[in-house]
Protein backbone atom coordinates (compact mmCIF):
# COMPACT_ATOMS: atom_id res chain seq x y z
CA UNK A 1 0.00 0.00 0.00
CA UNK A 2 1.13 3.58 -0.59
CA UNK A 3 2.32 5.79 2.25
CA UNK A 4 2.42 9.56 2.64
CA UNK A 5 6.04 9.61 1.48
CA UNK A 6 4.95 8.20 -1.90
CA UNK A 7 3.10 11.49 -2.47
CA UNK A 8 5.79 13.93 -1.33
CA UNK A 9 6.41 14.82 -5.00
CA UNK A 10 3.24 16.93 -4.68
CA UNK A 11 5.22 19.37 -2.51
CA UNK A 12 6.84 20.49 -5.76
CA UNK A 13 3.50 21.93 -6.88
CA UNK A 14 2.71 25.62 -6.48
CA UNK A 15 1.22 26.55 -3.06
CA UNK A 16 1.43 22.97 -1.68
CA UNK A 17 2.86 23.02 1.87
CA UNK A 18 1.63 19.68 3.23
CA UNK A 19 0.41 16.25 2.14
CA UNK A 20 -1.12 13.25 3.92
CA UNK A 21 -2.26 9.83 2.67
CA UNK A 22 -5.13 8.09 4.46
CA UNK A 23 -4.92 4.35 3.71
CA UNK A 24 -8.36 3.60 5.20
CA UNK A 25 -10.05 5.99 2.77
CA UNK A 26 -7.48 5.74 -0.07
CA UNK A 27 -7.39 9.53 0.01
CA UNK A 28 -4.63 12.10 -0.42
CA UNK A 29 -5.19 15.31 1.51
CA UNK A 30 -3.17 18.24 0.15
CA UNK A 31 -2.70 21.44 2.18
CA UNK A 32 -2.13 24.60 0.14
CA UNK A 33 -1.23 28.15 1.16
CA UNK A 34 -3.97 29.42 -1.15
CA UNK A 35 -6.41 27.84 -3.56
CA UNK A 36 -6.25 28.77 -7.24
CA UNK A 37 -9.32 28.92 -9.54
CA UNK A 38 -9.95 25.74 -11.58
CA UNK A 39 -7.93 25.71 -14.79
CA UNK A 40 -5.55 28.47 -13.69
CA UNK A 41 -2.66 26.15 -12.75
CA UNK A 42 -0.09 24.69 -15.11
CA UNK A 43 -0.22 20.91 -15.40
CA UNK A 44 2.94 20.54 -13.27
CA UNK A 45 1.18 22.37 -10.40
CA UNK A 46 -2.21 20.63 -10.66
CA UNK A 47 -2.15 17.98 -7.91
CA UNK A 48 -4.96 15.89 -9.36
CA UNK A 49 -3.27 15.72 -12.76
CA UNK A 50 0.07 14.85 -11.16
CA UNK A 51 -1.53 11.99 -9.23
CA UNK A 52 -3.25 10.64 -12.35
CA UNK A 53 0.02 10.83 -14.29
CA UNK A 54 1.64 8.32 -11.95
CA UNK A 55 -1.27 5.90 -12.30
CA UNK A 56 -3.20 6.49 -9.07
CA UNK A 57 -6.59 6.83 -10.77
CA UNK A 58 -8.64 5.44 -7.86
CA UNK A 59 -7.29 7.80 -5.21
CA UNK A 60 -9.55 10.55 -3.89
CA UNK A 61 -7.92 14.00 -3.67
CA UNK A 62 -8.94 16.58 -1.05
CA UNK A 63 -7.33 20.03 -1.37
CA UNK A 64 -7.42 21.98 1.92
CA UNK A 65 -6.83 25.73 2.14
CA UNK A 66 -4.38 26.76 4.90
CA UNK A 67 -5.79 30.27 4.80
CA UNK A 68 -2.72 32.39 4.03
CA UNK A 69 -4.15 33.92 0.86
CA UNK A 70 -0.69 34.13 -0.69
CA UNK A 71 1.96 31.85 -2.12
CA UNK A 72 4.22 30.48 0.63
CA UNK A 73 6.95 27.88 1.05
CA UNK A 74 5.59 26.44 4.31
CA UNK A 75 3.61 26.70 7.52
CA UNK A 76 4.68 29.00 10.38
CA UNK A 77 6.52 27.81 13.50
CA UNK A 78 4.40 29.26 16.30
CA UNK A 79 7.17 31.08 18.19
CA UNK A 80 9.52 33.54 16.50
CA UNK A 81 11.93 36.38 17.19
CA UNK A 82 9.24 38.78 16.02
CA UNK A 83 6.21 40.03 17.92
CA UNK A 84 3.66 37.47 19.09
CA UNK A 85 0.08 37.96 20.29
CA UNK A 86 -0.54 38.75 23.93
CA UNK A 87 -0.90 35.79 26.26
CA UNK A 88 -4.21 34.47 27.52
CA UNK A 89 -5.21 35.61 30.99
CA UNK A 90 -2.93 34.15 33.65
CA UNK A 91 -0.57 32.52 31.14
CA UNK A 92 2.15 35.18 31.26
CA UNK A 93 2.42 35.23 35.07
CA UNK A 94 5.47 33.98 36.96
CA UNK A 95 4.47 30.50 38.20
CA UNK A 96 6.27 28.49 40.89
CA UNK A 97 6.08 25.56 40.77
CA UNK A 98 6.14 25.69 36.95
CA UNK A 99 3.26 23.89 35.17
CA UNK A 100 3.06 22.90 31.52
CA UNK A 101 1.11 25.28 29.30
CA UNK A 102 2.50 28.58 30.68
CA UNK A 103 4.71 31.21 29.02
CA UNK A 104 8.29 29.92 28.71
CA UNK A 105 11.12 30.41 26.19
CA UNK A 106 14.83 30.86 25.57
CA UNK A 107 16.14 34.14 27.00
CA UNK A 108 16.97 35.31 23.45
CA UNK A 109 13.52 34.54 22.02
CA UNK A 110 10.15 36.31 22.33
CA UNK A 111 7.61 33.82 23.70
CA UNK A 112 6.65 30.17 23.67
CA UNK A 113 5.08 27.49 25.86
CA UNK A 114 6.60 25.03 28.33
CA UNK A 115 5.60 21.47 27.53
CA UNK A 116 5.53 18.00 29.09
CA UNK A 117 7.15 17.27 32.45
CA UNK A 118 8.49 15.03 33.86
CA UNK A 119 10.42 13.40 31.03
CA UNK A 120 13.11 10.93 32.08
CA UNK A 121 16.28 10.72 29.99
CA UNK A 122 16.78 7.16 28.70
CA UNK A 123 20.16 7.53 27.00
CA UNK A 124 18.75 5.90 23.84
CA UNK A 125 18.52 9.02 21.67
CA UNK A 126 18.44 8.42 17.91
CA UNK A 127 19.22 11.89 16.64
CA UNK A 128 19.67 14.22 19.62
CA UNK A 129 22.41 16.57 20.79
CA UNK A 130 22.83 16.42 24.59
CA UNK A 131 24.96 18.17 27.17
CA UNK A 132 27.64 15.73 28.34
CA UNK A 133 26.60 16.29 31.96
CA UNK A 134 23.14 14.82 31.36
CA UNK A 135 22.82 11.20 32.47
CA UNK A 136 20.15 8.50 32.09
CA UNK A 137 17.28 8.91 34.61
CA UNK A 138 17.78 12.69 34.83
CA UNK A 139 14.48 14.57 34.64
CA UNK A 140 13.86 17.33 32.07
CA UNK A 141 11.01 19.47 30.76
CA UNK A 142 10.24 19.51 27.02
CA UNK A 143 9.25 22.15 24.51
CA UNK A 144 10.15 22.81 20.87
CA UNK A 145 13.63 23.16 19.44
CA UNK A 146 12.63 26.58 18.11
CA UNK A 147 11.39 27.61 21.60
CA UNK A 148 14.32 26.38 23.72
CA UNK A 149 17.14 25.99 21.16
CA UNK A 150 16.26 28.82 18.74
CA UNK A 151 16.06 26.51 15.69
CA UNK A 152 19.54 24.98 16.21
CA UNK A 153 21.16 28.39 16.83
CA UNK A 154 21.42 28.17 20.63
CA UNK A 155 24.40 26.89 22.60
CA UNK A 156 23.82 24.19 25.20
CA UNK A 157 23.53 25.90 28.57
CA UNK A 158 21.51 28.92 27.41
CA UNK A 159 18.91 30.15 29.90
CA UNK A 160 15.21 29.32 29.67
CA UNK A 161 12.91 31.86 31.30
CA UNK A 162 9.43 31.54 32.80
CA UNK A 163 7.68 33.76 31.92
CA UNK A 164 9.08 34.33 28.42
CA UNK A 165 11.06 37.50 27.65
CA UNK A 166 8.09 39.00 25.77
CA UNK A 167 5.97 38.54 28.91
CA UNK A 168 8.45 40.24 31.24
CA UNK A 169 10.81 37.38 32.03
CA UNK A 170 14.34 38.40 33.02
CA UNK A 171 17.48 36.94 34.64
CA UNK A 172 15.66 36.28 37.92
CA UNK A 173 13.14 34.11 36.05
CA UNK A 174 15.66 31.48 34.90
CA UNK A 175 14.04 28.05 35.40
CA UNK A 176 16.63 25.88 33.65
CA UNK A 177 19.24 25.56 30.95
CA UNK A 178 19.06 24.12 27.45
CA UNK A 179 20.48 20.59 27.81
CA UNK A 180 19.38 18.75 24.68
CA UNK A 181 17.57 18.97 21.36
CA UNK A 182 16.96 17.20 18.06
CA UNK A 183 18.36 19.33 15.20
CA UNK A 184 15.73 20.77 12.87
CA UNK A 185 16.62 19.51 9.38
CA UNK A 186 14.93 17.98 6.34
CA UNK A 187 13.30 14.62 7.03
CA UNK A 188 13.15 15.00 10.82
CA UNK A 189 9.96 13.99 12.62
CA UNK A 190 10.16 16.29 15.63
CA UNK A 191 10.77 19.88 16.71
CA UNK A 192 11.80 19.23 20.31
CA UNK A 193 14.29 20.32 22.96
CA UNK A 194 14.78 19.78 26.70
CA UNK A 195 15.78 21.98 29.62
CA UNK A 196 17.17 21.13 33.02
CA UNK A 197 14.89 21.25 36.06
CA UNK A 198 14.93 21.77 39.80
CA UNK A 199 12.17 19.34 40.83
CA UNK A 200 11.30 21.51 43.84
CA UNK A 201 10.26 24.29 41.42
CA UNK A 202 8.44 22.13 38.84
CA UNK A 203 4.87 20.86 38.73
CA UNK A 204 3.64 17.82 36.81
CA UNK A 205 0.31 19.65 36.27
CA UNK A 206 -0.95 20.89 32.90
CA UNK A 207 -2.33 24.40 33.41
CA UNK A 208 -6.16 24.56 33.51
CA UNK A 209 -6.57 20.91 32.51
CA UNK A 210 -7.94 17.99 34.54
CA UNK A 211 -5.60 17.16 37.43
CA UNK A 212 -5.63 13.48 36.40
CA UNK A 213 -4.12 14.27 32.98
CA UNK A 214 -2.07 12.78 31.44
CA UNK A 215 -3.87 9.47 31.88
CA UNK A 216 -1.41 7.82 29.49
CA UNK A 217 1.11 8.42 26.71
CA UNK A 218 0.17 7.26 23.21
CA UNK A 219 2.87 5.20 21.53
CA UNK A 220 1.00 3.48 18.66
CA UNK A 221 -2.22 3.51 16.62
CA UNK A 222 -2.02 7.12 15.46
CA UNK A 223 -4.06 6.44 12.33
CA UNK A 224 -7.06 5.82 14.58
CA UNK A 225 -7.02 9.46 15.73
CA UNK A 226 -8.30 10.92 12.44
CA UNK A 227 -11.60 12.67 13.16
CA UNK A 228 -11.12 12.70 16.95
CA UNK A 229 -11.28 15.84 19.10
CA UNK A 230 -8.02 16.79 20.82
CA UNK A 231 -7.20 19.53 23.35
CA UNK A 232 -4.11 21.61 24.06
CA UNK A 233 -3.03 24.03 26.78
CA UNK A 234 -0.80 26.88 25.65
CA UNK A 235 0.50 30.36 26.40
CA UNK A 236 -1.44 32.39 23.83
CA UNK A 237 -4.85 30.78 23.29
CA UNK A 238 -5.12 28.84 26.56
CA UNK A 239 -7.19 25.66 26.46
CA UNK A 240 -8.58 24.99 22.97
CA UNK A 241 -9.80 21.94 21.07
CA UNK A 242 -9.82 20.87 17.43
CA UNK A 243 -10.46 17.90 15.14
CA UNK A 244 -7.63 15.75 13.80
CA UNK A 245 -7.43 16.11 10.00
CA UNK A 246 -4.25 14.13 9.24
CA UNK A 247 -2.08 11.66 11.16
CA UNK A 248 1.00 10.95 9.01
CA UNK A 249 1.49 14.22 7.16
CA UNK A 250 4.65 15.53 5.52
CA UNK A 251 4.76 19.32 5.88
CA UNK A 252 6.99 22.23 4.92
CA UNK A 253 7.69 24.74 7.72
CA UNK A 254 9.43 28.11 7.34
CA UNK A 255 12.01 28.30 10.15
CA UNK A 256 13.46 31.67 9.15
CA UNK A 257 16.52 32.95 7.34
CA UNK A 258 19.06 30.63 9.00
CA UNK A 259 17.24 27.30 8.60
CA UNK A 260 14.97 28.14 5.66
CA UNK A 261 12.10 25.83 4.78
CA UNK A 262 12.35 22.42 6.46
CA UNK A 263 10.46 19.23 5.55
CA UNK A 264 9.06 17.29 8.55
CA UNK A 265 7.42 13.88 8.26
CA UNK A 266 4.89 11.89 10.28
CA UNK A 267 2.96 14.88 11.66
CA UNK A 268 -0.51 15.26 13.15
CA UNK A 269 -2.61 18.08 11.67
CA UNK A 270 -5.75 19.46 13.29
CA UNK A 271 -7.98 22.35 12.35
CA UNK A 272 -7.40 25.71 14.09
CA UNK A 273 -6.52 25.69 17.82
CA UNK A 274 -3.32 27.78 18.17
CA UNK A 275 -1.50 31.03 17.43
CA UNK A 276 2.02 32.41 17.75
CA UNK A 277 3.45 31.70 21.21
CA UNK A 278 1.60 28.39 21.60
CA UNK A 279 4.62 26.41 20.36
CA UNK A 280 5.53 23.70 22.86
CA UNK A 281 1.94 23.08 23.99
CA UNK A 282 1.09 19.49 24.98
CA UNK A 283 -1.87 17.95 23.12
CA UNK A 284 -4.30 15.38 24.59
CA UNK A 285 -7.19 13.14 23.59
CA UNK A 286 -10.51 13.72 25.33
CA UNK A 287 -9.67 10.98 27.86
CA UNK A 288 -6.44 12.73 28.87
CA UNK A 289 -3.99 10.59 26.88
CA UNK A 290 -0.97 12.66 25.80
CA UNK A 291 -0.57 12.36 22.01
CA UNK A 292 1.38 15.32 20.65
CA UNK A 293 3.68 18.33 20.95
CA UNK A 294 2.37 21.40 19.13
CA UNK A 295 4.90 23.36 17.05
CA UNK A 296 3.49 24.97 13.88
CA UNK A 297 0.37 26.00 12.01
CA UNK A 298 -1.52 28.50 9.91
CA UNK A 299 -4.73 30.50 10.09
CA UNK A 300 -6.65 27.24 9.56
CA UNK A 301 -4.47 24.36 10.81
CA UNK A 302 -2.30 23.34 13.77
CA UNK A 303 0.60 20.89 13.40
CA UNK A 304 1.90 18.59 16.14
CA UNK A 305 4.68 16.04 16.52
CA UNK A 306 3.57 12.52 17.47
CA UNK A 307 4.62 12.11 21.09
CA UNK A 308 6.05 8.63 20.35
CA UNK A 309 8.50 10.25 17.92
CA UNK A 310 9.39 12.91 20.50
CA UNK A 311 10.32 10.20 23.01
CA UNK A 312 12.26 8.05 20.57
CA UNK A 313 14.23 10.71 18.71
CA UNK A 314 15.12 12.80 21.77
CA UNK A 315 15.76 9.74 23.96
CA UNK A 316 13.30 10.36 26.80
CA UNK A 317 10.31 8.67 28.44
CA UNK A 318 7.44 10.92 29.48
CA UNK A 319 6.16 9.94 32.92
CA UNK A 320 2.66 10.41 34.29
CA UNK A 321 3.97 12.06 37.46
CA UNK A 322 7.22 12.85 39.22
CA UNK A 323 8.93 9.72 40.53
CA UNK A 324 8.72 9.33 44.30
CA UNK A 325 12.46 9.01 44.82
CA UNK A 326 13.30 12.00 46.99
CA UNK A 327 13.68 14.42 44.10
CA UNK A 328 10.81 16.55 45.37
CA UNK A 329 7.75 17.68 43.50
CA UNK A 330 6.79 21.20 44.40
CA UNK A 331 3.33 21.46 45.93
CA UNK A 332 2.02 18.34 44.20
CA UNK A 333 3.66 15.52 46.19
CA UNK A 334 0.32 14.43 47.65
CA UNK A 335 -0.75 13.08 44.23
CA UNK A 336 -1.12 9.28 44.34
CA UNK A 337 -1.18 8.43 40.63
CA UNK A 338 0.86 5.38 39.70
CA UNK A 339 3.90 5.69 37.45
CA UNK A 340 4.18 2.81 34.96
CA UNK A 341 7.43 0.91 35.44
CA UNK A 342 8.54 -1.03 32.35
CA UNK A 343 10.31 -4.19 33.55
CA UNK A 344 12.17 -6.22 30.91
CA UNK A 345 11.40 -9.91 31.16
CA UNK A 346 12.86 -11.12 27.85
CA UNK A 347 15.45 -10.05 25.30
CA UNK A 348 15.66 -12.01 22.06
CA UNK A 349 19.42 -11.78 21.64
CA UNK A 350 20.28 -13.07 25.16
CA UNK A 351 19.05 -15.87 27.39
CA UNK A 352 17.33 -14.73 30.60
CA UNK A 353 15.53 -16.39 33.47
CA UNK A 354 11.94 -15.24 33.88
CA UNK A 355 10.36 -14.84 37.29
CA UNK A 356 6.77 -14.00 38.13
CA UNK A 357 4.51 -12.49 35.49
CA UNK A 358 6.17 -12.66 32.08
CA UNK A 359 5.62 -12.20 28.36
CA UNK A 360 7.14 -14.67 25.91
CA UNK A 361 7.74 -14.35 22.18
CA UNK A 362 6.08 -17.19 20.26
CA UNK A 363 6.74 -16.18 16.66
CA UNK A 364 7.29 -13.36 14.18
CA UNK A 365 6.04 -13.76 10.63
CA UNK A 366 6.78 -11.39 7.77
CA UNK A 367 4.01 -10.65 5.27
CA UNK A 368 6.25 -9.60 2.41
CA UNK A 369 9.78 -9.93 1.03
CA UNK A 370 12.49 -8.23 3.08
CA UNK A 371 13.70 -5.53 0.69
CA UNK A 372 16.22 -2.84 1.77
CA UNK A 373 14.67 0.60 2.13
CA UNK A 374 11.11 -0.64 2.70
CA UNK A 375 8.80 -1.09 5.71
CA UNK A 376 7.73 -4.74 5.81
CA UNK A 377 4.49 -5.78 7.56
CA UNK A 378 4.94 -8.47 10.19
CA UNK A 379 2.84 -10.36 12.74
CA UNK A 380 4.30 -10.80 16.23
CA UNK A 381 2.68 -13.44 18.47
CA UNK A 382 3.32 -13.29 22.23
CA UNK A 383 2.03 -15.30 25.19
CA UNK A 384 1.50 -13.97 28.71
CA UNK A 385 2.04 -16.13 31.78
CA UNK A 386 -1.02 -14.56 33.42
CA UNK A 387 -3.55 -11.76 32.79
CA UNK A 388 -2.39 -8.17 33.07
CA UNK A 389 -0.82 -5.20 31.33
CA UNK A 390 2.29 -5.80 29.24
CA UNK A 391 4.60 -3.92 26.88
CA UNK A 392 6.16 -4.99 23.58
CA UNK A 393 8.89 -3.18 21.66
CA UNK A 394 9.80 -4.07 18.06
CA UNK A 395 12.81 -2.27 16.61
CA UNK A 396 12.34 0.68 18.98
CA UNK A 397 8.55 1.02 18.54
CA UNK A 398 6.92 0.42 21.95
CA UNK A 399 3.26 -0.31 22.65
CA UNK A 400 1.27 -1.55 25.63
CA UNK A 401 -1.40 -4.26 25.65
CA UNK A 402 -3.94 -5.72 28.05
CA UNK A 403 -4.16 -9.52 28.17
CA UNK A 404 -7.13 -11.14 29.91
CA UNK A 405 -7.63 -14.61 31.35
CA UNK A 406 -9.62 -15.91 28.36
CA UNK A 407 -6.82 -15.61 25.83
CA UNK A 408 -3.17 -15.48 26.88
CA UNK A 409 -1.96 -15.32 23.25
CA UNK A 410 -1.89 -12.02 21.39
CA UNK A 411 -1.01 -11.31 17.74
CA UNK A 412 0.12 -7.77 16.89
CA UNK A 413 0.58 -6.24 13.46
CA UNK A 414 3.76 -4.13 13.09
CA UNK A 415 5.78 -2.52 10.30
CA UNK A 416 9.49 -3.33 10.31
CA UNK A 417 11.74 -0.82 8.52
CA UNK A 418 14.57 -2.48 6.54
CA UNK A 419 17.60 -0.13 6.29
CA UNK A 420 18.75 0.97 2.85
CA UNK A 421 22.26 -0.26 3.67
CA UNK A 422 21.13 -3.79 4.58
CA UNK A 423 23.00 -6.50 2.70
CA UNK A 424 22.45 -10.19 3.41
CA UNK A 425 20.78 -9.92 6.81
CA UNK A 426 19.43 -7.48 9.42
CA UNK A 427 19.17 -7.72 13.20
CA UNK A 428 15.70 -7.07 14.60
CA UNK A 429 15.35 -6.13 18.29
CA UNK A 430 12.21 -7.55 19.92
CA UNK A 431 11.66 -7.28 23.65
CA UNK A 432 8.87 -6.94 26.17
CA UNK A 433 7.54 -7.70 29.61
CA UNK A 434 4.98 -6.72 32.24
CA UNK A 435 4.03 -3.17 33.24
CA UNK A 436 4.05 -3.25 37.03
Amino acid sequence: MPTTQDFEYLLECKNVIGVDYDESENEVRVFVSQKEPPGSLEDKDDVEKRIREVGDADITVDVVDAGYGEERQGFDPLATLEAVPEAAEGRSDRKRPVPAGASEANAELSAGTGGPYPARVTGDAEDAVWNEAVEPDDLVRLSNNHVYARSNEAELGESILQPSPHDGGGPDDDVGKLVGYVPVEDGVRVDVAARSVDPDRESDRYHELDEAWPTGVRRDGYGELRGETVTKTGRTTGVTSATVEATSATVEVEFGAEQGTVTLRDQLITDYMSEGGDSGSPVFREDGELIGLLFAGSFQQTICNRIENVERQLGVEILLEEPDDGNGGGDDDEDDRDVPVYTTSFETDIEVDLEGRALELESITFGDRLVPGTAVPATVVVTASEPGRYWLEVDGERRTLEIDSDDRDRALEVDVPIPEAADRSVTLSVRGGPVE
